[in-house]
């Protein structure tokens, strides 16, 4: 038995392991190919309907102290809302998911958001940001 029979007797395997590779990786880039477009399994999900028609503050945050003279940032979402307010009001608010705005309070304050949904429902919630002296 001749060394280039050896050869050929091992050689194979790698062979084939590198054309099994090239055609997995050009199906993968080629959907179509062979056999026409596979079918591939997309799931749209909607983050807002597992709320239903609910009327809900999702997030009301904001620093709970900040320094004389500093800013402070609020941030808030909310889901199902026709309407937002703050009191005091110190920003002009809309329905959002997820929306932050900046207050510069001269002392300390507390912040009321209250969404309004449909049929005159209202949710409020409250936090405070303490002015350190």
């Amino acid at each position: 038995m001749g060394v280039m029979s050896k050869v050929v007797r091992i050689m194979w395997v790698p062979v084939l392991l590198a054309a099994l590779y090239t055609g997995f990786v050009f199906w993968q880039r080629n959907p179509e190919w062979p056999f026409g477009r596979r079918a591939v399994a997309r799931t749209q999900s909607d983050p807002i309907a597992a709320y239903g028609n609910t009327l809900k503050i999702l997030n009301f945050y904001g620093p709970r102290e900040i320094l004389p003279g500093s800013k402070a940032e609020i941030c808030y979402g909310v889901v199902n809302a026709t309407a937002v307010r703050l009191d005091p009001p110190v920003e002009r608010l809309w329905p959002a998911l997820s929306r932050c705005f900046e207050v510069k309070p001269a002392a300390s304050s507390r912040y009321t958001l209250t969404a309004e949904g449909k049929n005159n429902a209202t949710v409020s919630n409250s936090i405070e940001i303490t002015v350190k002296r």
